[in-house]
């Protein structure tokens, strides 16, 4: 048999050996024809009836896949509802309907490809990848406008078994879910799972090695054909010889033991310190809103827990759990850390993050307080949360941090909250409680402005990227692109050197959180403005360890410059492009 190697873009690391199956869609078809006037109540109608049999597809899909996917990596399919629930589109949709007398499926499709080429034309790598999440959902309205048609992916799917290699012509986020729930050996995808991706995202949390810009055509003739994968250097090779594959085999049979055993905690890597090609020392620590991504966390042997996002505990709550058990929850993952800092942040409330324990929506959430505003409005809340971290601290390194600050006076108000909770339970327990570290987010444009302030008043900060990109952004006309803001922004660096060099002057601690740190061209620069210290999900851990351990800090120095110095975001991704491909 012919032996074929294909390359491709890495986008999730490890290896399988399996047998090629190809998902190769079939186009949708749009009927062209324009309707006549007495036809277009009924395809609003349509209209309707496909947007709620779209909606239930995706809160059925969701449901199937918690236990596969984090609380986190779920809220992916918040896109496809929002979307779904926007009054706006709709109307759009409608009035081509009526007004052009178009049919209801090319009204979606001309509707939504005038958002693809918008989105297309920004310089948000991030925001462009949600063309994929668009296409996805066109290509289901019009199926379902033309009476639920079964979805030939859906049914391809059913097929597939844990021994295959699949490779699919457009990848999208509900694919890549159904394929990690299949816990296929490989995803080789020709568009849709660039490293942006939802749906690489999936494949990267379920530690399914996958390719992204291989040829479906050239793939197909190959179907059922034997193969590897290798996710670190982005090769698929089908017909492959018996040595490769038993070598290949061999690797990934004590990988797979590993993943195993890591996932349900039973073992820990022992692993060594995480350090740049220079010997630099990098701390690596994990973000984490689950029992189970703490598991995962653990057993990757982290320096420690950088944030624990309490929000997320409450989630399957129908009211905030009680002093007792946060307090079960807290303890458990001190003690079980085994001596490694645990920073325990109170409940973020607000923009995605809405547990069902709070009684809240989108609405009423918009009109409310966020964060440790919300807090200090709400302070039987946070006082038995507060009064639950402290007591856990006593079985391990554990801070507490407080998200969304804006002030110097919130931070005032908690520490007089915190010194009134260590007396009372001094005095409860007969002997003095051990003093507990205190910091804060710096996620506000606010809490830049005051940075000097509120390093006098805490032990260590936290720099959440996510939040403080798109406040920054909103406030600075120097960036670009529309809706969703790119972290490699010129501005946004210089601001977070700016926060950098002020927690360095004051010789406090200072770890980035959130998106950034998942980003190899990210981390470069993050290293280069001093950052020492990282949090970020479990399943990105493997990868940026593998990159810091590539680079010198001196040239992340001079590339962190040279960022910051460019005119504008193009110009950050294509030298930052260019330095992270001679060093891979």
């Amino acid at each position: 048999m012919e032996r074929k190697s294909f390359e491709g873009e890495p986008v999730s690391s490890g290896t399988g050996v399996g047998k090629v199956f190809i998902i190769k869609e079939s186009e949708v078809q749009i009927n062209e024809d324009l309707i006549d006037e007495s036809e277009v109540e009924d395809q609003i109608t349509n209209l309707e009836v496909a947007i709620c049999r779209t909606f239930i597809e995706i809160y059925d899909l969701n449901d199937g896949f918690k236990g596969i996917l984090s609380e986190e990596e779920n809220r992916i399919f918040e896109f496809y509802k929002e979307i779904l629930d926007d009054r706006t589109f709709f109307e759009e949709i409608k009035n081509l309907i009526k007004n052009e007398r178009y049919s209801a499926e090319k009204a979606i499709s001309t509707c939504i490809k005038k958002y693809i080429d918008e989105i297309s034309a920004s310089n948000n790598e991030y925001i462009k990848q949600r063309v994929f999440d668009l296409n996805d959902v066109a290509k289901r309205l019009i199926k379902n406008v033309s009476g639920g048609i079964s979805d030939d992916n859906i049914m391809k799917i059913r097929e597939i078994d844990s021994e295959q290699i699949v490779a699919v012509k457009e990848l999208t986020p509900i694919i890549a879910a159904s394929l990690a729930k299949k816990e296929v050996k490989g995803v080789a995808a020709e568009e849709g799972a660039g490293y942006f991706t939802h749906a690489s995202i999936i494949l990267r949390s379920t530690g399914i090695a996958a390719i992204n810009g291989i040829c479906i055509d050239e793939i197909e003739r190959f179907d059922g054909n034997p193969a590897i994968i290798d996710g670190n250097k982005g090769i698929l090779v089908v017909n492959p010889t018996d040595g490769e594959i038993q070598d290949l085999k061999l690797g990934s049979s004590k990988k797979a033991e590993d993943k195993k055993n890591v996932k349900n905690g039973r073992v820990s890597y022992e692993r060594k310190p995480v350090q740049t090609a220079d010997g630099h020392r990098m701390g690596i620590f994990a973000n984490i809103s689950s029992v189970k991504e703490f598991l995962a966390a653990k057993a990757l042997g982290i320096d420690g827990i950088g944030l624990v996002r309490t929000e997320s505990l409450f989630i399957n709550y129908k009211r905030i759990p009680d002093e007792k058990r946060q307090y079960l929850i807290y303890s458990k993952i001190a003690k079980d850390i085994a001596g490694k800092p645990v920073v325990i942040r109170t409940a973020d409330i607000g923009g995605d993050k809405v547990p069902g324990a709070l009684g809240i929506n989108d609405q009423s959430l918009s009109r409310s307080s966020r964060g440790i505003k919300r807090s200090l409005e709400h302070k039987k809340e946070l006082v038995s949360q507060i009064r639950a971290i402290m007591r856990a601290a006593e079985f391990g390194d554990v801070s507490i941090s407080f998200p969304m600050v804006d002030s110097i006076e919130q931070i005032i108000e908690v520490k007089s909250i915190i010194k009134d909770i260590k007396k009372e339970l001094t005095e409860k327990e007969g002997e003095s409680l051990k003093s507990i570290r205190i910091g804060t987010m710096i996620e506000t444009a606010e809490s830049v402005k005051i940075i000097d302030e509120i390093l006098d008043e805490v032990d260590f900060i936290s720099i959440g990227t996510n939040d403080m990109l798109h406040q920054i952004c909103e406030e600075n006309r120097k960036c670009s692109t529309l809706e969703m803001r790119s972290y490699l922004e010129p501005v946004f660096l210089q601001t977070l050197q700016y926060c950098m060099s002020r927690a360095i002057h004051k010789d406090k601690p200072a770890c980035v959180c959130g998106e950034m740190a998942t980003d190899p061209m990210a981390v470069a620069v993050l290293l280069g403005i001093g950052v020492k210290y990282l949090s970020m999900a479990p399943a990105y851990i493997e990868d940026i360890c593998r990159f810091i351990g590539r680079i010198k800090l001196d040239e992340a120095k001079e590339v962190a410059k040279s960022a910051m110095e460019c005119k504008n975001l193009q110009e950050v991704k294509d030298m930052l492009s260019e330095w992270i491909k001679s060093r891979m």
